[in-house]
């Protein structure tokens, strides 16, 4: 099976469905979510949509937490995060879909232990898992592999026990800015693999908005 595991869209409905039309013609077998549909971009709405009617199993990230209220967040900080606007075009069923959503989830695929955060196994929401942490050597016997996201930054450490595996961010990269990415792991040869791709942020940068120049300046990083 093959099993494709995404993070932080943020509401970036231009990249998003780029790699929208990736997955179609892949064909992967089944979909995770790790979190932060909303936030920075003004599709945050249009992606939740698209998550609840695609029947994706989504695990809660810091953003969404935002959007519900769990966390609080700051005048000066929304004017980056913009989560105020998308919560004036949310309605009931948005907010039912995302309180359904846990903090982390466990599941076994043919054989194979895996486990989903957003952020890291001891802060699920907040927690930042960058490849020189201590994430990175994070080793679980019985636990085979650990998806996490957040950081907008995607790689993958191989341990004794346990592989993991940041899939980085679809709406927002911050390494490479036009190259959204994703994880796709084999669970019959238990390989796990990052794939990026390009996509032209010029409609984004092009377009007068309410988007921060910090997000544009992401964008352009190369």
């Amino acid at each position: 099976m093959k099993l494709c595991v995404f993070s932080d869209i943020h509401g970036n409905r231009l990249f998003f469905e780029a790699i929208l039309q990736t997955w179609d013609k892949n064909g992967y077998d089944q979909y995770v979510f790790l979190g932060d549909a909303a936030g920075y971009f003004p599709d945050g709405v249009w992606v939740l949509d698209w998550l609840q009617e695609n029947d994706i199993r989504c695990v809660r990230g810091n953003h969404d937490a935002m959007l519900t209220g769990a966390i609080p967040i700051t005048a000066n900080k929304d004017e980056v995060y913009q989560i105020h606007d998308t919560q004036q075009l949310m309605r009931k069923k948005h907010l039912d879909f995302i309180q359904s959503w846990p903090d982390t989830m466990e599941e076994k695929m043919d054989g194979i232990n895996l486990f989903f955060v957003h952020g890291t196994p001891d802060s699920p929401l907040e927690g930042y898992g960058y490849e020189d942490s201590a994430i990175a050597g994070f080793d679980q016997p019985g636990l085979d592999f650990l998806f996490i996201g957040q950081t907008h930054r995607p790689w993958i450490q191989k341990n004794l026990h346990t592989t993991v595996v940041n899939v980085g961010s679809i709406g927002l990269p911050r390494d490479h800015g036009s190259q959204p990415s994703f994880a796709v792991l084999d669970t019959i040869t238990k390989k796990a693999e990052i794939i990026r791709q390009t996509v032209d942020p010029l409609p984004i940068l092009q377009t007068p908005g309410k988007i921060h120049p910090v997000v544009m300046d992401c964008l352009r990083r190369e």
